[in-house]
């Protein structure tokens, strides 16, 4: 079906609602003959809209369709009816193309005029015009004898009609979209034979089975007439074939128009065999058709003019689809359609004929399959190729990694474009040179030996296996600069296109860069920069290995900053990160160059010492860094004052890096038991009372799950009276593999490992239970004392510890002293302050243990909610020696006064020191002189004899009474 798109003029559009197929060579012909020419904007005429010319040939196509449609009705209305071929009307009838196949020979004429058209399509509408006028005078061959002979007459009559189809046929050959290439042609010429033969194969049945009228005019119109028929296909077929191959969407609408009016020609010339067949003369069915073929043409010339300058591509969609054309295969189904129907009739048929005929079109199509399939497999071996080949190209034109084929003597004999992007040098320039001539200094060995050892893997890895390497050298960038360079190295010197070695190159420096950041960050510490715990434990190694080739003893000093914590909790972390980084700078200035410093971890550093043949030497080193840490630092405005505990381990045979280290450590916390601010050398006894230790602690975590303490009480007396009035709780351990373990022994090891919170949390509930046991008992109200260790008081859950144990045991929390040492109160201050005042909430009693042998100062005795104070042994031992020893104890008791404060006094022996005691106002004491510390059943029964019958009441609240009552 035609499709007439009309638009603004001047011209309108054809689209025809087909599978075309395209043709690649035909395309970049049809490109070529009209690449010198410009190409206008899509979608706008080359004829300015509104020209006189445009608009008036507007018209004349507008009315000519008009003129078609009216002319092709009345002819159909004729269609039947007896004419006189000399009549008004058979003159008519005759007529009739005349008008619309003047109007095709104009524009034809107008088209093969157009120079911007290409040489083929002006020789295509100048054949054109020729067949328009065959056109035209061919009817009138019929009644107007040319030659007085006959049959000389007849012969130049078929000539000239037969002349149009072929003059066609050589006319739509010479369109930029006809086939050049031989196999193209091969193709084309096997088609119409298909067709050919399979037309005349019809009308050969056709001619021996009709049935027609009499007189020669009709036997040669009805052989005439098969004969046209067959080149109308042939026409129409090699139509449709240039339509598929044509690429621009102007060219395809004229083709299709040219195909359609071939297409009406067939269409008129089959109808008419068909009235001939039955016997009715002449037929009178291709008079209807005529107009219609010449308004097609006129319109196809009328396009082309119009479109001249549309330069509108097909999609490819509309393109890309099978090369070959269905026309010459159905070409073949009436031939063997026809040998079969003849086959089975029972009178004699001349089945000769449609057998060869059958063969002929079948061998015919099977060479056309042939050609067909072998330009198929081509056409997909080339585009394979050039695919390949483009495919390589880009990727090699646009990879981000450089490509470079070497020698082995290290010749560049090619570089990719992206030599110039990464390395910033042209390709051109450097093709020719050495490689090695690019590489830094200390890498050129190391590519020499890559590049023999690429070279030597081909031969080892045989032909089909290119050998592989990977290296990595510094290769010098246009700019001057170094750049790390990873290189994958391919050994093609067997392949015949290359010869040679690849690399395959990439940029890798800033992952380089970063690599050697992360193995920086891996091994060193991020605050000081110094080396961490796994380097330092490796130098330490290396130097173990090099000191026992060389029978050098290898020293390590270990170091610990003293009162850190206190500077981190004072004034906070960033402040501590300063400290570390300035005692890590005055460590630098105290130890040589080759000597390697580490920090281990919070305020722990380490020096490897090498090369020092005497311990004097390594003690004047360990001398130097307490000297340089003991000046003082200046943090957020403050001088802060910190030292050192030193430890020094040197090698023996046979001892690991770790082993030396854990010995300088040790040494280290030896050196802070003895005092703080010291270095000490390691020795054996110190290891193993360094295992002690790791026992001990074993054992205490073994101990806290099978519950081995227990608890003794020394009693807490009046002194004038001797009345008991509580007592202290003194944790115990029994040990079922060491027995009894002394407090001096585990306490501080608890202390350390944490271990002192579950203690200190049992020892509070048991104390509170025997408590409430003797009130109960007894009916009179007895004071229990539990020390409370620093690490309780800093634990967040005391105070709820300590009220569960009172919750759980009933005791009236008026009758529980909590104990403290005097160094506690500076620690963490406002925590402690909060700590205490919550458990003062909760009605219990603070006292201070061993007041006068800490560091606090009064404001603080003033702001915290102590209630007891309690003079430390060694005041009471010099209290009856005269001279200056009862002074410290009179203060106290003096302080204790003045603040309203119990005093107790400890260690009490004599009665000459619980004399002067009472003589000084204190009224409490304890200590052997009254009651060593006693078991649980030993103490109940002392408190039976000599308790107090009247409940003790602290001071404060019998002051705070007191004023009450006033």
């Amino acid at each position: 079906m035609v499709v007439l798109l009309w638009d603004q003029p001047p011209y309108f559009t054809v689209a025809l609602p087909m599978s075309p197929v395209s043709d690649a060579p035909s395309r970049r012909a049809e490109t070529r003959s009209r690449s010198d020419r410009p190409t206008p904007v899509r979608g706008f005429s080359a004829v300015p809209a509104g020209a006189p010319n445009a608009r008036w040939e507007h018209y004349l196509i507008g009315s000519a369709a008009v003129y078609v449609a009216i002319v092709t009705v009345w002819l159909v209305s004729l269609h039947g009816r007896s004419i006189d071929f000399f009549g008004v009307i058979g003159v008519l009838r005759l007529l009739s193309p005349f008008p619309v196949a003047g109007v095709a020979l104009y524009f034809a004429w107008r088209a093969s005029r157009e120079l911007s058209l290409d040489l083929g399509s002006r020789k295509f509408w100048r054949l054109l015009i020729t067949v328009l006028v065959l056109v035209m005078v061919t009817p009138w061959l019929r009644f107007m004898p040319i030659l007085p002979v006959a049959w000389l007459d007849t012969t130049v009559r078929l000539s000239l009609t037969l002349s149009g189809p072929l003059l066609m046929l050589v006319a739509l050959l010479q369109l930029p979209s006809a086939p050049h290439s031989d196999t193209d042609k091969s193709k084309l010429w096997l088609d119409i034979a298909t067709v050919v033969v399979g037309g005349l194969l019809v009308a050969w049945y056709n001619l021996s089975t009709a049935r027609l009228a009499d007189g020669p005019l009709v036997q040669i119109a009805f052989q005439l007439l098969h004969v046209l028929s067959v080149l109308d296909l042939v026409l129409v077929l090699v139509a449709s074939i240039l339509w598929r191959r044509t690429a621009l969407i102007p060219r395809a609408n004229i083709l299709v128009l040219i195909g359609g009016a071939l297409l009406v020609r067939f269409l008129g010339h089959v109808a008419s065999i068909s009235e001939m067949h039955g016997g009715e003369g002449l037929p009178d069915l291709g008079f209807v058709v005529r107009p219609a073929a010449c308004f097609l043409m006129a319109a196809a010339g009328w396009l082309s003019s119009a479109t001249v300058m549309r330069r509108d591509v097909r999609p490819s969609r509309d393109r890309d689809g099978p090369s070959v054309s269905i026309l010459p295969y159905a070409a073949v189904v009436p031939g063997f359609a026809l040998l079969l129907r003849m086959a089975f009739e029972e009178r004699h048929q001349p089945l000769l004929g449609l057998v060869l005929g059958a063969a002929a079109l079948t061998a015919i199509a099977f060479v056309r399959q042939f050609a067909a399939s072998r330009e198929a497999v081509s056409t997909l071996a080339e585009a394979s190729a050039r695919d390949s080949e483009a495919r390589f190209r880009s990727l090699v034109q646009h990879s981000s990694d450089v490509i470079m084929i070497v020698d082995p003597d290290g010749t560049l004999r090619f570089a990719s474009p992206s030599m110039s992007t990464v390395f910033g040098h042209e390709p051109s320039r450097i093709v020719g040179t050495n490689l090695l001539s690019l590489l830094h200094v200390e890498d050129q060995q190391h590519a020499v030996q890559f590049l023999e050892e690429l070279a030597r893997s081909g031969a080892r890895t045989g032909a089909g296996s290119p050998g592989v390497l990977k290296r990595e050298w510094r290769l010098a960038h246009s700019d001057g600069s170094w750049m790390t360079v990873d290189n994958v190295g391919t050994n093609l010197l067997r392949e015949p296109v290359v010869r040679g070695l690849v690399l395959n190159s990439r940029d890798v420096t800033e992952q380089s860069m970063i690599k050697q950041q992360y193995i920086h960050q891996a091994f060193h510490d991020p605050l000081t920069d110094l080396a961490n715990r796994s380097l330092f434990l490796y130098q330490v190694g290396h130097a173990l290995a090099r000191g026992a080739r060389q029978h050098s003893p290898v020293t390590v000093l270990f170091l610990d900053l003293d009162n850190f914590k206190t500077v981190n909790d004072s004034l906070g972390h960033a402040a501590g990160d300063r400290l570390l980084v300035d005692a890590a700078r005055r460590l630098a200035s105290c130890v040589r160059s080759s000597d390697l410093i580490a920090r281990l971890g919070g305020d722990e550093f380490a020096v490897l010492v090498e090369d020092a043949q005497s311990v004097e030497e390594v003690l004047v080193v360990a001398s130097r860094i307490g000297t340089a840490l003991s000046r003082p630092f200046m943090l957020s405005g403050k001088e802060v004052f910190v030292s050192a505990s030193v430890g020094i381990a040197r090698s023996s045979r046979g001892e690991s890096s770790d082993e030396l280290v854990r010995n300088a450590d040790v040494a280290m916390y030896v050196a802070k038991t003895r005092g703080k601010g010291q270095h000490v050398l390691f020795e054996q006894e110190m290891h193993d009372a360094a295992l002690e230790r790791l026992v001990v602690e074993a054992d205490l975590r073994r101990a806290i799950e099978r519950e081995e303490f227990f608890l003794e009480f020394q009693p807490i007396v009046e002194l004038d009276t001797g009345n008991i009035i509580g007592a202290e709780a003194l944790v115990r351990w029994l040990c079922r593999e060491r027995g009894t373990v002394p407090p001096g022994v585990f306490i501080p090891i608890a202390e350390v490992t944490g271990l002192i919170v579950p203690i200190g949390k049992w020892v509070l509930r048991r104390a509170c239970r025997e408590a409430q046991r003797w009130t109960r008992e007894r009916g009179i109200a007895a004071r229990i004392t539990v020390n409370l260790s620093g690490r309780q008081l800093q634990d967040a859950g005391i105070v709820d510890d300590v009220r569960q144990a009172l919750e759980e045991t009933g005791l009236d929390p008026t009758q529980l002293v909590l104990e403290i040492t005097e160094s506690m109160l500076m620690q963490n201050t406002d925590v402690s302050m909060a700590r205490l005042t919550a458990l003062k909430e909760l009605g219990v009693s603070l006292a201070i243990d061993d007041f006068g042998t800490g560091y606090s100062s009064l404001s603080y005795l003033q702001r915290y909610p102590i209630d007891i104070l309690k003079i430390d042994k060694a005041f009471v031992d010099v209290i009856d020696k005269g001279g200056e020893g009862p002074v410290l104890a009179s203060a106290i008791v003096a302080l204790g006064d003045t603040l309203r404060m119990n005093t107790v006094a400890e260690g009490i022996e004599t009665e000459a020191q619980r004399g002067h005691l009472l003589t000084l106002g204190c009224e409490l004491g304890q200590g052997f002189l009254f009651s060593p510390p006693l078991d649980e059943e030993e103490f109940w029964h002392l408190l039976l004899a000599r308790g107090s019958r009247v409940p003790f009441v602290s001071r404060r609240l019998r002051d705070n009474g007191e004023q009450q009552a006033a």
